[in-house]
């Protein structure tokens, strides 16, 4: 009988392996190991990978390359142009006529000659030079694109900061999240325990059905904790991979322990090195850049001097075939003197804008003032929670020790074991949140005081 149930059963086998492989085929997610990183990992691939990041370095290289076309502008400009041109137009054809200087005594004998040409060729070959001597928005708009180069150098800074709080806000998420599913598991390990000593309670004759009936429920309610834990656990875990920049989003865990934050130092630190931000500094940069533009629009009211040089071929029968060969060179100034207040206008609103941009640094100026103060102060109020919740756990744990004991000896209540269990599964939620809170809180404080870059980059590299 062996034999045949045992090829009976390969085709099932065979099946179920058939299955496993088309599952991994629609789902390859599901076989993908999880992929584990630690904290300066994660910040070296975030700032390699997080499109923000890679966003402010291309908007820098193209700041970068305006100041190389604004440079452009004081050097000369040459153009090649090569045309064809054939026309009876009667003040063309004659002009055509005279650059390629075949004009004889005989064109004016006639003056058919100029009211009724024949239609004529001209294959015209320039080679022209154009320097500007004297343009004041010229200079004005190289030095506007230098200053906006810095800002955005900044502005790169400034990305690359708030990207590394993104990664340590995650990762510090993802840890708690940890802690989160551990509780769930302690929970429900512990809301197993009392469902069995409350069926041995019953077993014995010592102990009431509605004691297990309360204890099974305790169960469930742990069950469904773990799932809840366990998806905030991915929800984290995700959230890491698109701070870092994953493409596909894909769950990333960590290892190792939180990272090592210095000590803090003193408010009036903080707020000193919060001043010299990045993102304060390109404002500073655009207020002097909202200046300069309106230098640049009160430099409409000077003139323009440029030098012209021209070198000119002309053949009528082709490109090759040169008629004749002429030149030019001038020295031109070019002033507007009315252009029906449009200029005036202009210089009003570069002083609205200049106005704009002092106010919008003044507020930001102030905002991370009042952030680096309120994340000093949190860091104190988050410190103390903490102690709280260290102690309030032991409590806690022991409370549901005697608690226990006593209904073991047949002393208590079922429904006071399940209740201190509630309680201490609490207290020991919010011990962990108030761990992170604490460790967010120091986050918050180095990001606020622009000082987390220059710590995370140290980290990287140790």
């Amino acid at each position: 009988m062996a034999g045949p149930a045992r090829s009976r059963s390969l085709p099932l086998l065979h099946g179920a392996w058939l299955a496993l492989l088309f599952i991994a085929w629609i789902f390859p997610g599901s076989a993908r190991a999880v992929d584990i990183v630690d904290f300066p990992q994660a910040v070296a691939r975030a700032l390699q990978g997080n499109p923000s990041v890679s966003a402010a370095g291309f908007d820098y290289a193209a700041a970068q390359q305006d100041v190389r076309i604004s440079r452009g502008y004081y050097f000369p400009g040459l153009t090649f142009e090569h045309r064809f041109v054939r026309t009876n137009l009667p003040a063309e054809a004659f002009a055509l006529k005279l650059n390629e200087g075949q004009l004889a005594a005989a064109d004016f004998q006639n003056v058919s000659n100029f009211n009724s040409p024949s239609p004529r060729n001209d294959f015209v070959t320039a080679l022209t030079l154009e320097q500007p001597l004297f343009v004041p928005r010229v200079y004005v708009g190289h030095k506007m694109a230098k200053a906006e180069e810095d800002a955005k150098r900044l502005d790169f800074s400034w990305a690359r900061e708030d990207t590394v709080y993104q990664v340590l806000a995650a990762y510090l998420d993802v840890l708690t999240s940890k802690a989160f599913v551990a509780i769930a598991d302690q929970a429900l390990s512990d809301s197993r325990e009392h469902q069995r000593i409350a069926e041995v309670a019953e077993g014995a004759g010592t102990g009431l059905s509605s004691d297990v009936l309360r204890a099974k429920v305790s169960v469930a309610a742990a069950e469904g904790g773990k799932v809840s834990a366990e998806n905030r656990l991915e929800l984290a875990q995700r959230g890491l991979a698109m701070a870092m920049g994953q493409k596909d989003a894909s769950p990333v865990d960590v290892s190792g322990p939180p990272p090592e934050f210095p000590d803090p130092g003193t408010l009036v630190e903080f707020q000193a090195a919060a001043a010299k931000r990045a993102d304060l500094r390109a404002a500073s940069v655009r207020v002097t850049n909202a200046g300069n533009n309106e230098a640049l629009r009160k430099s409409e009211y000077l003139p323009t001097v440029g030098l012209l040089g021209a070198y000119q071929l002309d053949a009528s029968n082709g490109p090759f075939a040169v008629d004749n060969r002429s030149w030019k060179v001038g020295v031109g100034l070019k002033w507007n003197v009315f252009d029906g207040l449009r200029r005036e206008s202009g210089v009003s609103k570069a002083f609205f804008d200049r106005r704009k941009a002092e106010e919008h640094y003044r507020g930001e100026r102030d905002r991370a003032a009042f952030q680096v103060t309120q994340a000093y102060l949190g860091i104190r109020e988050a410190q103390r929670r903490a102690e709280i919740a260290r102690a309030t756990v032991a409590s806690a744990e022991e409370g549901l020790r005697q608690i226990r004991s006593r209904y073991e000896n047949h002393l208590g209540r079922m429904i006071d074991v399940l209740d201190a269990q509630a309680a201490l599964n609490q207290v020991r939620a919010d011990a962990v949140k108030a761990e992170n809170d604490l460790r967010q809180s120091r986050a918050r404080l180095m990001y606020a005081s622009g000082t987390l870059l220059p710590w995370a980059e140290k980290e990287t590299r140790q």
